[in-house]
């Protein structure tokens, strides 16, 4: 799944971006969560305080602090670099204001499905087709991490580890949003307190599955039934 927040003073510019939005979504059979906020002032709160997006649709000409302020505070307060950022303006006149944000796009006023489309296309080309990421935060800052290095979650009282391939991370959160975040056509939870990737399981058997890495996690009894399924469809279709 992935969050979409869109920032305009106007309620009604931020409902028609959603629709176009979700309607694009439909279409191409992603899943997603969009957040309307019609001030730079919540629309930072939120972000600061944890709850953050995939892609942002901002306007620059917001009352209070505008949207250029929003930018930085993001990348240098809150220190989220994995946030895409795309400007909405009527003016063009914004590009060396947004040089140091680094934006993944800009768009002009009006904005129509057309335009949308383009954005979300691109993002989707290189965010979504290449390469999926798991995003995670630690204190004020997130974090991504290619799905295609994790070999498992583990969870640990509040805590969830995230075993990779290169090395293992940590953050504060619930098993069932990191389920909710993740492909799960690569992904299999065989126990409340574990989800693996498919692709880096060795061997599977009745009671516990073998990671690569030789570590022997169990499958509960109530999993089994579904991690059998699960695993004999990602048999028969090949490992994404």
């Amino acid at each position: 799944m992935y969050r979409i927040g869109i920032c305009d003073d106007e309620i009604e510019f931020c409902t028609e971006i959603e629709g176009f939005v979700q309607e694009y979504a439909e279409k191409e059979e992603i899943t997603v969560e969009t957040e309307i906020f019609t001030s730079g002032e919540v629309l930072f709160e939120t972000i600061n305080n944890g709850n953050t997006f995939e892609l942002l649709f901002l306007d620059i000409e917001l009352g209070g602090i505008n949207g250029v302020e929003v930018g930085h505070r993001l990348r240098e307060k809150v220190e989220n670099e994995a946030m895409q950022i795309v400007y909405v303006s009527s003016k063009e006149s914004y590009a060396m204001q947004l040089f140091q944000i680094r934006p993944f796009d800009f768009l002009t006023k009006p904005v129509n499905m057309e335009k949308i489309s383009k954005v979300m296309s691109e993002y989707k080309r290189l965010f979504i087709d290449r390469n999926m990421f798991f995003s995670f935060q630690v204190g004020k800052s997130t974090y991504r991490i290619s799905e295609n290095e994790i070999l498992y979650f583990q969870c640990e009282g509040k805590k969830i580890h995230i075993v990779t391939t290169k090395d293992n991370k940590e953050f504060y959160g619930k098993m069932a949003d990191v389920e909710k975040q993740i492909s799960m056509n690569k992904f299999c939870v065989v126990h409340k307190s574990y989800i693996v990737n498919i692709n880096y399981v060795s061997e599977f058997c009745p009671d516990e599955v073998v990671m690569c890495n030789e570590i022997r996690i169990p499958i509960s009894q109530s999993m089994r039934k579904r991690v059998r399924e699960k695993i004999l469809e990602w048999n028969i279709q090949g490992r994404e």
